[in-house]
């Protein structure tokens, strides 16, 4: 599986939460590692995991945590 990066399209996963909106296509526009509990709580995910902040066509952006996305092949 290719990792995100930079400016690629992404689409966000089926198994994604309602709110994370599923099935939607995004660009990569940054990306952190979590760092610690505080920041992992919020995502239900591990320290370390990567997350993508992700932009929608129409200017809204999300935090999504990278098993939720991938390189859409379009």
């Amino acid at each position: 599986m290719q990792r995100p990066t930079w400016g690629d399209t992404v689409r966000i996963k089926s198994n994604a939460p309602h709110e994370m909106l599923p099935g939607r296509l995004a660009a990569v526009c940054g990306m952190r590692e979590v760092e610690n509990g505080d920041q992992a709580k919020p995502f239900g995910c591990a320290i370390g995991t990567t997350l993508y902040l992700l932009e929608f066509g129409d200017g809204h952006s999300i935090e999504i945590p990278e098993h939720l996305v991938e390189v859409a092949n379009e």
